[in-house]
């Protein structure tokens, strides 16, 4: 064989061997990018159902009896309140005083409105502006409860006189629809086994409804749950069970309850027992409502009778969030107040009370007086007065630019303190 066909060959072989590498990387290439978009979708995915979800939160829907503007503005309070409770997780955050005073000025938190129509009836549409509910929740000391919430998964049993059914999510039972709005009302992402193949084998009657958490472990793995809910409703009775830690069934013990009632009053007093659960240990505290306050000085104060006098007037203006005094001294109070308004609002409201007066406060220049400068080492001087300086034995006058004199920098205090007498 000659050396020529031999070198051909491992030609060939090298060829083949390079052509081999070139498909695997391309292959790897191709796989990479396929995965890459992958990853991105199931981000974008999940991105987009936050963001839905965010949504859904601060919006609502509330039927109109009619189209009286009072009715249109109480229904807009009404829809406020169902907004709060949802991202608060307190069903009971409209008594909140703060909350009270802001429902008035219900219009200034929404930011979009229409109309529609709910079972046959004309209704508001309405969304709220998320960071004015935050605002609001921490002059009112009310925790917020955002994203994400915990997913529960409600395994229902329903008992008639003849036999026991596991309400599935393809069954189209008024149960679930009832379950799903008010899951929607506080805000509980609502699962349902959609009853399969996987879920009728996975799980019978009996072990629903003897609560059996082995079965429900096992059933419940798929729909990767934070919690699990199992639900028997008799006649007029709902008595239900839930597990809160879906991958810890069986080692903590489920929370219980039992209601009485139709399906709606049953169904919204349990979603808001389960709601609340997870709320509690959930929602967070946004901080003081000091933090944002603004300083209010009040001067002319006789005697202690005064002081209570303007705390308790304060107090009462719908304007007014919260209230902290920071010192009394010499007669004049300084508080620190949290607003609900603006501060033309705010002024309005006091001027309205004839015992307290506007005090114009000027602010005080303060001059920041500027280091002096260093003079300069004196130069010799020629005969007709010129700066002079020797460069190489060589005396050559020097030419001097005139001196710039910078003006002093002047600063003003701080106006943001409000300033009322009190001549009551």
């Amino acid at each position: 064989m000659s050396l020529g066909y031999i070198a051909q060959i491992r030609c060939f072989a090298i060829a083949d061997s390079v052509a081999s590498i070139y498909d695997q990387r391309l292959t790897f290439e191709l796989s990479g990018k396929y995965m890459l978009r992958i990853f991105f979708f199931v981000l974008a995915l999940a991105l987009g159902q936050t963001s839905a979800m965010a949504s859904a939160l601060f919006s609502t829907e509330v039927v109109l009896d009619d189209s009286d503007t009072a009715t249109e503005q109480t229904a807009k309070q009404k829809a406020f309140v169902d907004v709060l409770v949802r991202m608060s997780g307190q069903s009971n955050v409209g008594e909140n005083p703060v909350i009270q005073k802001a429902l008035p000025s219900v219009n200034q938190y929404i930011t979009q409105l229409g109309y529609g129509e709910s079972e046959g009836l004309r209704s508001l549409v309405l969304a709220f502006d998320d960071a004015k509910i935050r605002t609001l929740l921490t002059q009112a000391q009310v925790p917020y409860w955002g994203l994400p919430r915990p997913e529960v998964l409600f395994w229902l049993v329903e008992d008639s006189a003849s036999q026991r059914n596991v309400v599935w999510e393809q069954s189209g039972s008024d149960l679930i629809t009832t379950l799903k709005a008010e899951g929607e009302r506080r805000g509980l992402p609502v699962l349902m086994p959609v009853g399969d193949f996987d879920d009728v084998v996975a799980i019978s009657i009996p072990d629903l409804w003897g609560g059996f958490t082995g079965p429900i472990s096992q059933a419940s793995t798929r729909y990767n749950p934070t919690g699990v809910a199992v639900v028997k409703v008799r006649n007029n009775r709902l008595s239900w069970q839930l597990f809160p830690n879906a991958a810890n069934i069986g080692g903590d013990a489920p929370i219980e309850g039992q209601v009485s009632g139709a399906p709606a009053q049953a169904f919204a007093t349990m979603v808001d027992d389960i709601s609340n659960y997870y709320a509690e240990r959930l929602a967070i505290n946004l901080g003081v409502a000091d933090s944002n306050a603004t300083a209010l000085t009040i001067t002319g104060l006789n005697d202690a009778e005064d002081f209570f006098v303007v705390e308790r007037t304060l107090k009462g203006l719908n304007s007014v969030a919260s209230l902290r005094l920071a010192s009394i001294e010499s007669g004049t109070a300084t508080f620190r107040i949290s607003l609900l308004a603006n501060e033309e609002i705010f002024h309005n409201e006091m001027m309205s009370d004839r015992r307290l007066r506007r005090v114009e406060v000027l602010p005080e220049p303060v001059v920041e007086t500027l280091p002096t400068p260093t003079p300069a080492p004196t130069q010799p001087v020629g005969v007709n007065g010129e700066s002079q300086e020797t460069i190489d034995g060589v005396i050559v006058p020097v030419i001097e630019e005139p001196a710039l004199i910078e003006a002093p920098q002047v600063t003003h205090t701080d106006t943001s303190t409000l300033t009322y007498q009190w001549v009551g």
